[in-house]
This record gives structure tokens, sequence and C-alpha cells, in this order.
């Protein structure tokens, strides 16, 4: 029979068998501790690939674009970072492209780890709590850029959309998550339309509804209605509306 002692030594060594082979593993490449570092440090919650690349490019490491995704993918399984669902233009860098990138940011579990490694650097782990802090403020109306808008924008459509569709169980029609969700249905459909194009990973997934009797007698005689389109969340979507209050 297994006492509670022994029990409570189990289980920490199985924790910290999950730290050192799961969290810290990827930090044992010099490659993606300076991806990590960069990220921890930066005074930016969001960074751009490109704007990692410029930064280890002046500290003298040159990464590929499929290098540094793949050392990213790394700290990304080990839940130290996460990729947003939107992309952007760089922050760090100056920029006056069209073209956007990945944007990479430290998860909850990267920025405590950050603070605990801390302590072995003897550093007091400030800045990653400042950086909280300000993702959570928004722009004055004075300050604010047209990116910013943009940004508040798609995340006021994702909430109302996540938390519409998170307790459905089958795809809702346009019109339905239209009524729940109070979004003008053509910005509903232009959006969701435009993020299932766009990005890597979808929040949603988008089909049309099978054609009726009705509707192929009139596709016979010539006639069509306005498609009638079907949406649900992906298995990502799932996941953000899950974590939604």
């Amino acid at each position: 029979m297994v006492d509670q002692a022994e029990k409570d030594s189990l289980s920490y060594e199985e924790e910290l068998d999950t730290i050192f082979e799961e969290t810290l593993r990827p930090l044992l490449s010099d490659s993606a501790r300076q991806i990590y570092i960069i990220l921890v440090k930066s005074a930016e919650t969001h960074l751009t690939t490109l704007d990692m690349q410029d930064t280890l490019k002046d500290r003298g490491i040159k990464l590929s674009k499929k290098e540094l995704n793949n050392w990213l993918s790394s700290l990304q399984s080990a839940g130290l970072v996460q990729k947003d669902s939107e992309r952007g233009k760089p922050t760090m860098t100056p920029y006056n492209d069209k073209y956007t990138y990945d944007l990479w940011s430290l998860t909850g579990k990267g920025l405590e780890t950050a603070q605990k490694l801390s302590i072995f650097t003897q550093e007091t782990p400030t800045l990653s709590k400042v950086k909280t802090i300000a993702e959570t403020r928004l722009p004055d109306l004075e300050n604010v850029t047209e990116e910013q808008i943009t940004r508040l924008e798609t995340l006021y459509l994702n909430m109302r959309i996540l938390r519409a569709l998170r307790d459905e169980v089958h795809p809702s029609p346009l019109k339905q998550l239209y009524a729940k969700s109070g979004i003008n249905q053509d910005v509903l459909q232009e959006f969701i339309e435009h993020h299932t194009k766009s990005d890597e990973i979808s929040l949603y997934l988008l089909s049309e509804k099978g054609l009726g009797l009705g509707d192929k007698i009139l596709r016979s005689l010539g006639l069509r209605r306005r498609r009638e389109l079907l949406v649900s969340l992906s298995s990502e979507g799932k996941k953000k509306a899950k974590a939604l209050p």
C-alpha cells in the first residue's frame, strides 16, 4: 500500500519530469532561448516573425524563416509561446509594405516560467508584469492608430461570434448567427469569409447548405436563391470560445 508521503514524492518527481522534459527542453537550444528572451524582454506584447529575425540578426544570429518557425513551434508545443489568430505588421522594425506576418506572444505559462527563471539570474521579474498590464490598457482616442482600430474591431467581432457559437452543436445558418450575435449580416459574412481565407489557423468553418427540392426546382427554371451559409467553430475556435468569460 502506497502511503501519502510516497504519493507526494511521486507527484513531485512527475512534476519535475514535466518541467525538464517538456517545458524547459526547447530552451536547451541556444536559438530557442534567444527567441524566448526576445519575447520576454520586448516592451511589445506581440512580435512578428520579421521583428524577431531582425533582432536576431542584430545579435549575430542568422535564422531562416523556416528555422525560426520550427523553433517557435517547439516553444509553442511546450506551452511557452502562442501564435495569434490574426496576422499583423512589424512592431519594432520600420515597415511600410502591406504584407503581414505571423504574430507571436508569450503565454501565461511563458510569463510565469520567465519569472521563475529570473530567480537564477537574480533579476527582478517585473517586466512581464508590466507587459501584462499594458496588454489590457486601451489606447486613448487622441493616440489610437489605424492598426489598433483594426485589431480592436477584429477582437470585438471574434468575441461576439465565438460567444454566439460556443454552445452550438450543429453549424449555424448565417441568419441565425446574425440574430444571436447582433452583428450586421453582411459584415458578419465578409468578416468570416475573410478570416477563413486569410488565416493559417482559422477559428471558423464555413460551409453551404445543400439544395432542397424547392431550390432544385428554381435552379431548373434558371432561378437561384441566395446561397445559405453555415458557420461552425474549428477545433482552435472551440478552444478560444471555451476560454472566454
